[in-house]
């Protein structure tokens, strides 16, 4: 018998947010709901205003109803190989999807990449192959519909560690 998801556990959302595209996985109980955009709008505004709307249509496309609580964990910006312009217009991106959340009213938190990297794929420098193994061995359905989609491969395990920090949070 496969156990259902009660009603009080919380949707737990991943988000991989970039200067110009994000990725999205909702995960409740053995249930997942997947989104991504590659195309938000020149960087800036534009793209606040499409990672704003994208948040907003990923929330009204979640099938599940009988839930209230959603936990999202977007993961934090990180100064990379474009530097600190590339990553100010990154942080742009992530504070329009985090307001989103916000505005929809799902309790969000910040996911630093070296920690949901440790916790989810037990190293927290893990290459993009790495999280993707991972992925595949703790969910096979869930990677086999994000394979190929480094960014939602990423949000799904940033999805994951979420879960954890839940799971940990509830004793």
């Amino acid at each position: 018998m496969v156990k259902r998801p009660a009603s009080t556990d919380p949707i737990v959302i991943g988000v991989d947010a970039a200067s110009k595209r994000v990725a999205f996985v909702a995960i409740w109980g053995h249930k997942f709901h997947t989104m991504a955009v590659t195309k938000l709008g020149k960087t800036g505004a534009e793209a606040c205003a499409g990672a704003w709307t994208v948040t907003h249509d990923f929330l009204h496309g979640l099938p599940w109803t009988d839930t209230k609580q959603i936990q999202a964990y977007v993961e934090w910006p990180v100064l990379g190989r474009g530097g600190f312009r590339s990553t100010m217009v990154q942080a742009f991106t992530s504070g329009a999807v985090q307001g989103a959340l916000h505005d929809w009213g799902c309790e969000t938190h910040g996911a630093n990449v070296s920690s949901w990297k440790k916790q989810v794929v037990g190293k927290g420098n893990a290459t993009k192959d790495e999280v993707a193994r991972s992925l595949q061995l703790r969910w096979p359905s869930l990677y086999a519909t994000v394979e190929g989609d480094q960014d939602l491969c990423d949000a799904a395990s940033i999805a994951l560690y979420g879960r954890l920090v839940q799971r940990s949070d509830m004793g």
